[in-house]
């Protein structure tokens, strides 16, 4: 099986969740035969998408920007599996990751015309018939995720068409680099290489493992009070910063704005 990780943190190599993804891939080496290739899309030129609709039109299929993502959707195309690897960034993909997705419209077709289904769900056919599988896998600093991924979730169900794709998402995933969390992390970093194991052996993860991976690895209560300490600045002294940035945007504003926490 080809596999192509889409790094899609500004981490790059020191990403959390590349480390939850490699743990995943160490399982399914040893159940499947697998090559895996990682682009690190945080070294990559990727400009923004120009909405200029080219590649329907004028170069059909081909996007009119010559930067990497010509390359990187040439090892989409070509992968049985590809697993987008990315931190939350204010409950969406980080905006270079974003940006590859949307360079993506040259995949797609333009017309709607006898399209039904894709009609229904407002979207357009893809391109080309491939049997390729996805896995979302990433991580974020809250420790629900059963809202928090709702607006990634809505976009890959309108790309990928909802229940095609495999999501393993792992709240708390700050405490991955907190040495004083090592040894509750690598424990859910074994769990993810048994679902590797799993996913390689049967094609999907079982679903007394996916509930373990979504548990909590610290009781809320004592993670809110270790991610509040992580910042290393007081309750205190950030409401003060506040309280001055409040004054300035009130009067310049002419708005009475307030603190709420």
């Amino acid at each position: 099986m080809k596999i192509l990780v889409i790094n899609g943190s500004p981490r790059g190599e020191r990403s959390n969740t590349l480390r939850v993804t490699n743990a995943f891939l160490r399982g399914m080496a040893r159940s499947a035969d697998i090559s895996v290739e990682t682009v690190d899309i945080s070294k990559m030129d990727i400009r923004p998408c120009l909405g200029c609709f080219c590649c329907w039109s004028k170069t059909p299929g081909r996007c009119v920007i010559n930067d990497d993502v010509r390359s990187v959707t040439l090892k989409i195309l070509a992968a049985d599996l590809v697993i987008y690897s990315f931190p939350l960034f204010y409950y969406s993909v980080p905006s270079r990751l974003k940006a590859l997705i949307e360079r993506q419209l040259p995949t797609v077709a333009p017309f709607m015309t006898g399209q039904s289904d894709y009609l229904v769900n407002g979207g357009h056919p893809p391109r080309f018939e491939i049997k390729q599988k996805t896995i979302l896998v990433s991580t974020c600093g809250f420790y629900p995720t059963d809202k928090s991924y709702d607006a990634v979730r809505a976009q890959f169900d309108m790309i990928c068409g909802k229940g095609n794709y495999l999501e393993l998402f792992l709240g708390e995933g700050e405490l991955l680099s907190k040495r004083v969390a090592d040894r509750r992390c690598n424990a859910r970093l074994d769990l993810f290489e048994l679902a590797g194991e799993e996913y390689g052996r049967t094609g999907t993860v079982a679903e007394e493992t996916k509930a373990k991976l979504g548990d909590h690895i610290f009781p809320p209560d004592m993670y809110a009070v270790m991610a509040d300490d992580g910042w290393g600045v007081t309750m205190e002294n950030f409401r003060k910063a506040d309280e001055e940035t409040i004054e300035k945007v009130a009067a310049e504003s002419g708005k009475e704005i307030k603190t709420i926490y």
